[in-house]
């Protein structure tokens, strides 16, 4: 069942392929006829158009003159020099078609516009100015008459019809019946019949082909029957032929006892065949006599030796498709060919079921295999195509030659290790005929034949090399092609040879790096495989001077956009080669600090070499240098000479990245840059300070890891101020910026690590020579800011930066206070830093310290409302920890502040803000108010908490006295009222509270002394009247 459906399979092709073909070319005759019409058309609207300007310009001259003009002799017409024609390709009509009207229906706007397409269309000599618009066309002059072509009716499409049922008729079933008819005969004398004998069926065979062919020639000469002629012709021929071939190679017709009698009449019959054939110059009728021929030896094969009909069919084939241009026909005669020994081989091969040996008939299939490819790549290269289609027609054959010879070769392949010394020797046969004198001529058999030797000499070396010699051969190849194509100036050389060396960077990769990585990635084996790492690194060179060095040496060979970008891209390869090979010799740790070496090389060489390539490919180092760092370096910590693997990796990598910054940069300039007006981003900029943000992000990951906890903030502050300085030397806001966030780390580690480390009785605190250094560091900063401020930047000026540091000075000089003191006198010791902010803003002018007192102030005044004035035991405190005594330094430091804030106010300074900006800006104009107004307030309630209650109107009182003095000392209207205020409070309270809660003691001295400071007070108003009169 299987070989009726094969067989019924070959007979379709066979007979049906022809018709597609013809198929083919009725369509293709069907298009061209459709653009000669539109031609035609395009062409007869410009001749209606040239008509109508003629009958212009004769209009024009026979019209009479004006009367001035009639009075001026009249010059002669100088004569037209006629132009030379040049000839132009008639291109497609710029609009839809115009459908000429009658000349009595044409309309002015018409004529008006055919006379602008004429006077735009004429040269120079032959225009004729026009003194009035030509008159209408009359109805006796009629212009020529142009119609659309009407549509196809249903008559014409029936016509159609019939057309297709008689070419049905007439064509295709003589072309059936013949093939059909030439299989029965076929057939017949393939098997035994007990009538007839071997003669006999040669007899019967051959009498039946004599008929065909003179039914054929003789009914050839009538036009009626020539169709029906030609088909016989051709079946006759292909019987002829199968009957001598049959009479030596079929049993059942065996008749000839030698074989090379045999042969040499079939190459007469296949000659006269050919010389038959050509005299009807149809490919319809040789091609069918050929096909039926290659179909007759596909049904009778005995012995190898009975393909040699297939050979003398293909050697008469190609003569025929070399001579007439019919290449369609050589595609068939190439499938007819390999395919009858495809099936010769299946009954050999598949009783194998894979397992192949040799057979004794090895030999001799190969070399008819051979034997056809030669014949077809001879044809191939001998040819001479008159147009492109059969070129790539062409093209399409040479493709099949070779697949089909190395497939059947594959099917029947006894001796694998043969596999690379057969493709080795075809592709360089097929690499030699390309370069022949006689196939330069054509550029594309050039093309085709040099890409399939090329592919088949890469792919012959797998069959006897693996792993690093495959690699090393690829190389070598690739790089001969290459430099092969660049000397002989061949394109298509260089471009194998750029794609060769893609196809070894993704061997290397896809076997030999892989399988690094999979031992590797198991932990089974990490050791460093320098070899294959060479390996790589070697590649990786010759790829960069591919990309670089041959690219600009030979640049005027490379004169396509498309091979200069293909060698541009070659470096990419290279510095993924590169990396690969810094992976491999470098294991574990240490493939960072290579690939950090590597980029340091590529972005130093882009810089001095001008290769933008480069320096992407080290930012790409680079980065993933940053990874496995974070990745891999950070959990290694195995000693090596005292020291972890962490700390001597990370360490590198770090400096290697300031190093790549400071000797790679590329860019100059700002990170955000202003151009005609608007801004953008200088990303190269940004990249060259990525590197030194990434180094100061590994260090202090690296600092967190390898030192103590309270060991940490001091390391990124003093890693701040290194590259606060550097920033400074190097002009590079990048580096200052970065030494801020490490400040501000520094400063928020020591709220959760240094504060809270409490040291060993009688030791200093960790807490003290942790964090003073902190406070120092931040104040050395603030004072290098302040000194340099025309090297600051715009974004440090508006970020305050000197402000910023001295701000984290003080608060961590003022939270050491709070962990170190004791409870009670936290207050008094913030009192004291107000009073030395005090005195420094004095001394110094700088009014950020001013800023930083008023709010130690008020930090001071909460902390001792809510501590110091909190009862927490109902037993009297030690006298140095009582309030009086802590409460009353507090108040004492205080005012010992006043004198610097007096100094320091600026009264009558106006500011534009509102709400409470404006009120901040106010308290800061004037900072005594604020000192003052918390001290009295302090000892207002200490006297209240302390002082007995039959005393404490009496204390107030005498409070309220003293402040009094005091503004009238320093003239402060402000201070004066709150005296007045609190002595005032004393007479309410005493009216209300102490004249029915006291003892009589109590209340007649509370009395005396109150009324004694009201008459003082009253008396001071008195004496400094004009006094206060000037204050107010």
């Amino acid at each position: 069942m299987d070989e009726i459906v094969f067989f019924g399979a070959v007979v379709l092709f066979v007979l049906f392929g022809p018709w597609v073909l013809v198929w083919r070319g009725r369509l293709k005759r069907k298009q061209e006829r459709a653009e000669d019409q539109e031609r035609w058309r395009y062409l007869s609207d410009r001749v209606l158009g040239l008509e109508a300007a003629v009958h212009e310009l004769k209009s024009a001259r026979a019209a009479p003159s004006s009367a001035p003009d009639m009075a001026k002799p009249v010059r002669p017409a100088e004569p037209i020099t006629p132009t030379q024609p040049i000839a132009e390709p008639i291109g497609p009509p710029a609009s839809e078609p115009v459908i000429a009207k009658s000349a009595g229906s044409v309309s002015s706007a018409e004529m008006e516009a055919a006379q602008a397409w004429v006077k735009a269309t004429l040269p120079p000599q032959a225009r004729v100015p026009t003194t009035a618009p030509p008159p209408p066309l009359s109805a006796a002059e009629p212009g020529p008459t142009f119609h659309q072509e009407p549509a196809p009716s249903l008559v014409d499409r029936f016509r159609s019809a019939l057309d297709i049922e008689e070419a049905l008729g007439t064509n295709w079933l003589n072309k059936l019946g013949i093939a059909i008819l030439v299989l029965g005969v076929a057939f017949f004398l393939a098997y035994q019949l007990k009538n007839l004998g071997p003669a006999g069926k040669v007899l019967v065979g051959a009498i039946i082909s004599a008929a065909m062919l003179g039914t054929g020639l003789w009914f050839e000469r009538s036009d009626r029957y020539r169709i029906l002629a030609r088909a016989a012709i051709g079946g006759g021929w292909a019987l002829l032929f199968f009957v001598t071939y049959a009479a030596y190679h079929v049993p059942a017709a065996h008749v000839l006892a030698s074989q090379g009698i045999d042969l040499v009449l079939m190459l007469l019959v296949a000659a006269a065949m050919v010389w038959n054939t050509l005299r009807y110059r149809s490919q319809v009728v040789t091609g069918l006599a050929f096909l039926l021929a290659f179909l007759t030896v596909t049904i009778s094969h005995v012995s190898v030796y009975s393909l040699s009909a297939g050979v003398i069919l293909a050697a008469g084939l190609v003569v025929i498709a070399g001579r007439m241009q019919w290449f369609e026909l050589e595609i068939f005669g190439i499938l007819a060919s390999y395919l009858n020994h495809f099936l010769w081989l299946r009954p050999i091969i598949e009783p194998m079921h894979g397992h192949r040996h040799p057979f004794p008939e090895f030999a001799a299939s190969a070399a008819i295999l051979a034997l056809y490819w030669v014949i077809f790549r001879i044809s191939y290269v001998l040819r001479r195509p008159e147009d492109d289609r059969k070129e790539r027609v062409s093209s399409i054959a040479a493709l099949l030659n070779t697949v089909l010879l190395l497939a059947l070769f594959k099917y029947q392949s006894a001796h694998p290790e043969w596999a690379f010394w057969a493709l080795l020797a075809i592709g360089g046969v097929e690499t030699v005929l390309s370069q022949l004198p006689v196939t330069r001529r054509r550029r594309s058999a050039v093309v085709v034949l040099c890409t399939i030797g090329v592919i088949l000499l890469i792919a012959a070396f797998p069959f006897r090399y693996s792993g690093t010699r495959l690699a090393v051969l690829w190389l070598l190849e690739a790089e001969a092609l290459l430099l092969i194509g660049v000397w002989t100036h061949e394109i298509v050389f260089r471009r194998l040879g750029a794609l060769a060396s893609l196809l070894v960077a993704g061997q290397m990769l896809s076997f030999d790096a892989a399988r690094v990585l999979g031992m590797r990635m198991d932990g089974a084996d990490v050791h460093a495989d320098l070899r294959l790492a060479t390996l790589f690194a070697i590649a990786s060179a010759v790829f960069y001077a591919n990309a670089h060095w041959v690219l600009r040496r030979w640049r005027d060979v490379f004169t396509v956009e498309f091979d200069r970008r293909l060698m541009q891209r070659l470096s990419y390869v290279a510095g993924f080669m590169a990396f690969v090979s810094a992976w491999i010799a470098f294991p574990d740790s240490w493939t960072a600090v290579a690939w950090c070496v590597l980029g340091l090389l590529l972005t130093t060489a882009a810089r001095k070499l001008e290769f933008r390539e480069l320096s992407y490919q080290a930012h790409f180092l680079a980065l993933a240098a940053v990874i496995r760092s974070l990745a891999v370096n950070l959990e290694n910590a195995t000693k090596y000479h005292g020291f972890t693997l962490r700390l001597i990796t990370i360490s590198a990598v770090s400096v290697l990245l300031y190093a790549t910054s400071r000797w790679g940069r590329q860019a100059e300039g700002a990170i955000r840059e202003k151009h005609d007006g608007e801004w953008s981003y200088n990303w190269l900029a940004v990249l060259d300070h990525a590197y030194t943000w990434s180094a100061s992000f590994l260090l202090a990951l690296l600092a967190w890891y390898e030192l103590r906890s309270v060991s940490v903030a001091v390391a990124w502050v003093v890693g701040g101020l290194i590259l606060f300085e550097a920033g400074f030397i190097r002009k590079s806001i990048s580096l200052r910026l970065q030494a801020y966030l490490l400040f501000l780390s520094g400063f928020l580690r020591i709220f959760f690590v240094n504060l809270n480390a409490a040291g060993e009785p009688g030791e200093i605190s960790p807490r003290v020579y942790t964090v003073i250094p902190l406070a120092l560091a931040f104040f050395y900063a603030y004072w290098r800011l302040q000194t340099s401020q025309a090297q600051l930047s715009d974004w440090e000026r508006k970020l305050k930066a000197p402000e910023f540091t001295s701000y984290l000075g003080t608060i961590t000089i003022a939270s050491l206070m709070r962990f170190e003191v004791e409870a009670d006198w936290i207050a008094a010791a913030w009192a004291a830093l107000v009073f030395a902010l005090m005195a420094v803003a004095w001394r110094s002018g700088l009014r950020v310290f001013l800023h930083q007192a008023l709010l130690v102030g008020l930090a001071v005044l909460f902390r001792a409302v809510l501590h110091n004035f909190y009862q927490r035991t109902y037993f009297p405190a030690p006298l140095w920890d009582s309030r009086m005594v802590s409460v009353g330094a507090v108040v004492a430091l205080l005012f010992a502040a006043l004198p610097f804030a007096f100094r320091l106010r600026r009264k009558g300074e106006g500011s534009f803000e509102s709400g409470i900006v404006r009120i901040l800006q106010t308290l800061a104009s004037r900072p005594e108010q604020v000192i003052f107004f918390v001290a009295i307030g302090l000892l207002t309630v200490l006297l209240a908490l302390e002082m007995r209650h039959g005393l404490i109107t009496l204390s107030w009182g005498l409070e309220g006295v003293a402040i009094f003095m005091f503004a009238l000392w320093v003239s402060e209207r402000s201070f004066r009222l709150s005296g007045l205020g609190l002595l005032l409070l004393c007479v309410g309270k005493i009216l209300l509270v102490d004249v029915w809660r006291l003892s009589p003691r109590d209340r007649y001295l509370t009395l005396i002394v109150l009324g004694s400071a009201l008459l003082l007070v009253s008396f001071l108003y008195t004496r400094h009247r004009e006094a206060i009169r000037q204050y107010l």
